[in-house]
């Protein structure tokens, strides 16, 4: 199977009333566009949300107004221009099926098939353990015998609990119970699973395969690459960051699937600024993995040429970079870990927000990676330590790993007490105070300021044992936060120290007793990050990257292959405005200087021209005074 890189995801969700559909199309001329934007891969409908086929089925229903073989000349001619397709089927909303045949619809717990915004798209789903299986399986496998496609893409695969009649009896006669939410739900996953797996029979194993919606933890065997579908403007800018860092980990191919809207899919009327699309697209790059543009194809005109012109200069830009960023690694000074299953939660976006903005490199894992690569491995705020984790973690430590631990981390799965000996802490139960404080005792050079500072989100109490230190002091408010009959306390100066610490070291493990990652992405207070960096001077104090005159807004990582490695600046950053996080303007870096850990270097470089830099080795570190940065800089640094 190819790398797929410079893709495009074209989503066609078409209502039945269009009488001049496919009036302007023409297969031709879709294929020449995207030959000409430089596109390499594309996921086309074959079946949308609504329920159309775009080809001659004779088992689902083909849009009322399509009188040719629309997917199928798509494929033709984008196979004659070396593009590469992928079949694009909604699974879990099909709305002309769910018309048709109520039984095969998701009942929520209320009875209802038909909820919530009747307008958007999820006010109905469909039920995997009804007729609609078959149905569906059997236009998978129209599409396979059919089409020369390179792969399948099912949508909409996020887990919606059934509480139908056959759904309750299935899970009863499971041994299940009807009325434990958890089980219906588990039940309702099983059904999804077990339709990938009979798709995944038809298909075979030689093309690709994504279950979109579907947590990767629960696809492994099944899917053949990960695709990180984010429209950042309005899902947020901390989301890609923390998904890639785990995706690229998982030994697959992993690419980032961004979109050409404004506001989200299906917007026909908006273009994100080429600055924004741009920045996207860099964001993938640094973290060692391709690009995938999404558009929505008009129903009567086919695509777009403005916006092709505008995927078309970003992509030839993007194509000059190769040589330095096709098959890449990500190289990371700190492993994060998930939470149990492999979760992610919004402490991962907290952790990386903050780490990008101290300038660190890091990774995602779970339990089953290997921690001896990672200088630091952080536990963010809930990683229980189960018995897996906690034998790599003794031998870990014990090999001159350092940790940094959150909260609730570093318990026992039942949350009762520290799971290793190398925490020398107690557990004492919960934190009783909800607006709470703390106090560094140790010298942070001015960054955090000698005073009770918030915590925000409470977590713990813990206590000192023999060779454990107190890096920072717990202090109380005069009272909680709550309604005493009289006065709603909403002033909850800080009174006292409490008598326990708020911020451990034992050895080469330090403790915070609150969900600091997690406060970070939500109040966005500079002192946990100025504490996390503490943390970090401590445990690591010689990072793979140093800087210079380089903003927080600013990212930079490493990337490697071969005997070069790349460092990567971007400046281009969000504003919000309204309800929106905009990107408009290429941010411009002068005198900025990054220090690359190393001791030797052929050459120094700026890609793609291949212009020299100067630089000098000092201490350890290659110490290269960066160009003038307009957006974006790699800068290439040969063994």
């Amino acid at each position: 199977m190819r790398t797929i890189k410079r893709a495009i995801h074209i989503d066609f969700h078409t209502m039945p009333d269009i009488p001049d559909f496919g009036a302007n199309f023409d297969a031709k001329t879709f294929a020449k566009t995207l030959k000409d934007a430089r596109v390499e891969y594309v996921n086309v409908f074959a079946k949308c949300n609504i329920g159309f086929a775009y080809y001659p089925t004779h088992i689902g229903v083909m849009h009322p107004h399509l009188k040719f073989d629309m997917f199928g000349q798509i494929v033709e001619e984008c196979r004659k221009v070396g593009i590469g397709v992928t079949a694009y089927f909604n699974a879990g909303l099909d709305h002309e099926m769910a018309r048709k045949h109520r039984e095969w619809t998701v009942v929520n717990k209320e009875g209802q098939v038909i909820y919530g915004d009747r307008t958007a798209n999820f006010f109905r789903n469909m039920c995997f353990r009804s007729g609609y299986l078959d149905h569906l399986l059997g236009m998978v496998r129209e599409v396979a015998e059919r089409y020369p496609v390179e792969g399948f893409f099912f949508d909409c695969m996020a887990v919606t609990p059934c509480y139908g009649n056959e759904c309750l009896e299935g899970i009863k006669a499971s041994g299940g119970d009807p009325l434990n939410d958890e089980h219906v739900l588990a039940y309702s996953k099983e059904s999804l699973i077990e339709f990938s797996r009979k798709a995944k029979e038809i298909i075979g194993p030689d093309k690709f395969l994504y279950l979109n919606g579907l947590e990767s933890a629960d696809t492994e065997g099944l899917r053949t690459h990960n695709e990180i579908e984010c429209l950042p403007s309005g899902w947020s800018y901390d989301f890609f960051p923390a998904q890639v860092a785990y995706a690229r980990n998982l030994g697959q191919q992993t690419f980032y699937m961004t979109g050409r809207f404004n506001v989200n899919w299906g917007d026909f009327g908006g273009l994100k600024s080429k600055a924004s699309l741009l920045n996207d697209c860099w964001d993938a790059l640094m973290n060692g993995v391709p690009t995938s543009i999404g558009d929505h194809m008009h129903p009567r005109d086919g695509l777009d040429p403005a916006v092709y012109k505008v995927v078309g200069e970003i992509y030839e830009e993007l194509e000059r970079y190769e040589p330095w960023t096709d098959h890449v690694c990500a190289v990371a000074d700190i492993g994060i870990l998930t939470l149990a299953g492999g979760k992610l939660d919004e402490c991962h976006n907290g952790a990386v927000r903050m780490l990008g903005e101290l300038k660190m490199t890091y990774d995602i894992i779970n339990e089953n990676h290997d921690l001896s690569k990672y200088k630091v491995v952080i536990l963010p705020d809930d990683v229980r330590i189960s018995p897996v984790l906690g034998t790599k973690l003794k031998a870990y430590l014990a090999d001159g790993g350092n940790a940094i631990s959150s909260g609730h981390s570093g318990l026992n799965p039942e949350g009762t007490a520290f799971a290793l000996d190398e925490w020398n802490l107690s557990y004492d139960g919960e934190d009783p105070w909800n607006s709470s404080y703390f106090r560094m005792l140790e010298d942070t050079d001015g960054e955090i300021p000698n005073m009770p500072c918030g915590i925000y989100k409470q977590g713990i109490r813990m206590g000192l044992k023999e060779g454990a230190r107190e890096i920072a002091e717990y202090w109380q408010p005069y009272f909680n936060r709550e309604w005493d009959g009289f006065h709603g306390k909403f002033y909850t100066p800080p009174d006292r120290y409490a008598g326990w610490p708020a911020v451990v070291r034992s050895g080469n493990v330090m403790q915070i007793c609150f969900p600091i990652f997690g406060a970070y992405i939500e109040y966005a207070a500079n002192v946990h990050k100025y504490l996390v960096g503490y943390s970090l001077k401590q445990l690591l104090p010689e990072p793979l990257i140093k800087c210079e005159n380089i903003p927080t807004t600013a990212r930079v990582t490493v990337t490697e292959k071969e005997n070069k490695r790349m460092v990567h600046v971007k400046l281009t950053h969000p504003e919000p405005r309204g309800k929106y996080n905009v990107i408009e303007d290429m941010q411009t870096l002068v005198d900025g200087i990054v220090y690359l850990k190393g001791e030797r270097a052929s050459s120094v470089y700026s890609a793609p021209g291949r212009e020299p830099l100067a630089y000098e080795i000092t201490d350890g570190y290659i110490r290269i005074p960066l160009p003038t940065v307009n957006g974006y800089a790699m800068v290439v640094v040969e063994a």
